[in-house]
This record gives C-alpha cells, structure tokens and sequence, in this order.
C-alpha cells in the first residue's frame, strides 16, 4: 500500500471519528443527571485534543479540510456552552 493510500484512510477515520465525538454530544433529557453530562463534557475535551493531534500529520484535499474544521467547530462550540475552552489561555 503507498503512502498516498494509508492518508487517505486515515483522513477517511479521523472524520468518522470526530462525527462520532460529536454524535456523544448529542444529549437529551440528561440535564437532571449531573454525572452523565460531566462524563461527557470531559469525553467531547478528551475527543477534541485527540481529532486535533492525530490531524496534524495528515494532508487533506480541501473538502476533507472543510469538512473536519466544521465538525471540530461544532465539538468546540458544545465544549463553549458547557463552560470549556479548547483554545490555551494567555499567561
């Protein structure tokens, strides 16, 4: 298999996986269970470092490239309501 091969299905993974950290986002009538939405506050954190790590040595056409910031967008704008900033605060 060439190189060109294995980035691409690892473009292909890396998206399923951040629709995937998205998709354990999705809450619904868990507002009263404190624990379950902690559990997937720090998880949706945990998927977001993970996706942004694991993109860096990646190369991906243009649409690959849209597609995943969109979908870490999202990730980022959930972790925003709940209180979590993905971005390193300034010292």
């Amino acid at each position: 298999m060439q190189i060109d091969e294995y980035n691409k299905q690892a473009v292909e993974v890396l998206l399923t996986d951040a629709d995937l950290a998205l998709a354990l986002t999705e809450l619904e009538d868990v507002r009263g269970n404190k624990e379950i939405l902690e559990n997937t506050i720090v998880s949706a954190y945990r998927n977001y470092i993970d996706l942004v790590r694991r993109s860096r040595p990646l190369i991906m056409s243009d649409g690959d490239l849209i597609a995943f910031q969109r979908k870490l967008d999202r990730l980022s704008g959930c972790l925003h309501f709940f209180g979590v900033s993905v971005f390193p605060r300034a010292t």
